[in-house]
């Protein structure tokens, strides 16, 4: 499948390809307002760079910060965005990490969870943004999640397609929502997850033995 993102116009503030369109304005005719696709945010199904990255995370879908509707303006940060949906390259694939976009919702929530592999990696915040990709299972923006298992937008077939290739040659995690990977495809039900996916801290306390120290040799060797 080709890349849907290339088709997504950025020339509006409403930002949903044609081909998911009618499914999500029936989503969200059918849920509750906490839990409706933010179509004024630009959607994130990944963030990084598939063909450097050397680890993986899989996630359910992009959360939605009061912020969003500001930074998602901000020109450098737009193009990143954008840059990133089109697989252009760019300093900070893995854009979270870079330390201009600091103050936005998507730094905020990612730097917490990825202090810990800053400081046993000892990689600097450019080199860890090329060696990490995070796929969502949903690409569209909500505060909360009442997605069903079974996808229902066309574009995801292509975040789908990423993802299987990337079990070939990468260290794949589950951050949350393995049970939703699964109805992709039931191999996502092997890779190894977090133990708390709640909290999506990706620590040596929230993983298996061993497999903090495992992702931590991939990103650095």
């Amino acid at each position: 499948m080709q890349n849907p993102w290339l088709e997504l116009s950025t020339e509006s503030e409403r930002y949903v390809l044609e081909m998911d369109r009618d499914a999500i304005l029936r989503f969200n005719a059918r849920v509750n307002p906490t839990c409706r696709v933010v179509v004024e945010s630009i959607p994130e199904p990944f963030i990084g760079n598939p063909e450097s990255a050397r680890v993986v995370l899989l996630l359910l879908n992009p959360g939605h910060d009061d912020s969003d509707h500001e930074s998602h303006r901000v020109k450098t940060f737009k193009r990143a965005l954008i840059q990133n949906l089109h697989h252009q390259p760019q300093d900070y694939p893995f854009y979270p990490l870079n330390p201009l976009f600091e103050s936005t919702g998507s730094a905020k929530w990612w730097l917490p969870r990825t202090r810990d592999l800053l400081q046993e990696t000892k990689l600097d915040r450019a080199t860890l943004a090329n060696r990490l990709l995070a796929i969502e299972w949903f690409p569209y923006h909500s505060k909360s999640s009442a997605l069903p298992r079974q996808p229902f937008c066309k574009s995801q077939d292509y975040t789908f397609q990423i993802a299987r290739e990337m079990l070939r040659t990468k260290l794949v995690v589950a951050m949350r929502s393995v049970n939703h990977w699964a109805e992709a495809d039931t191999r996502f039900l092997k890779v190894p997850r977090l133990t708390n996916p709640r909290s999506c801290y990706i620590s040596k306390g929230n993983m298996a033995p061993g497999l903090f120290d495992d992702i931590v040799r991939t990103l650095r060797d």
